[in-house]
């Protein structure tokens, strides 16, 4: 007859607590690895870190019509906003980008703006979609 050690209610209350913290901080590191979406096939870019280097940007088309892939278009940008830094030190930034032909569309810039800048009002860009929402974008010097 094997007997059970017996637990009494404050080591089951702490025992309760450290199994509740552990699942807590594991679903907390879990959510922060995956908010960022995955980068798509085929773009030389191994990190959203990476993003906007040598001004070369991934975009993620938000609003207006998607670009067609291959085929370049240029744009002004004509605002950007929302880019407080998440947990993983990345911007999201909102950008509307007025295209040659009068649309515009609405992208998001994922990008460490302590590495690379965001894009300001005023940039030219050359525009050349990729697949689905995602466009690839080089900025023009100024």
């Amino acid at each position: 007859m094997r007997i059970q050690p017996k637990l009494y209610p404050v080591s089951r209350l702490l025992f309760g607590m450290f199994v509740l913290s552990t699942a807590s901080l594991y679903s907390y590191t879990a959510n922060a690895r995956t908010d960022q979406p995955p980068i798509p096939r085929g773009v030389a870019m191994k990190s959203w870190q990476e993003n906007g280097r040598d001004g070369q940007y991934l975009l993620q088309v938000l609003q207006g019509s998607a670009l067609k892939a291959g085929e370049p278009v240029t744009g002004t940008v004509k605002s950007d906003t929302d880019c407080d830094a998440d947990a993983a030190g990345l911007s999201h930034c909102h950008n509307i980008i007025e295209l040659a032909n009068g649309t515009r569309i609405t992208v998001i810039n994922t990008h460490n703006m302590h590495r690379n800048r965001c894009l300001g009002a005023g940039d030219l860009v050359s525009l050349t979609g990729i697949s689905g929402p995602w466009t690839m974008g080089s900025l023009f010097r100024k």
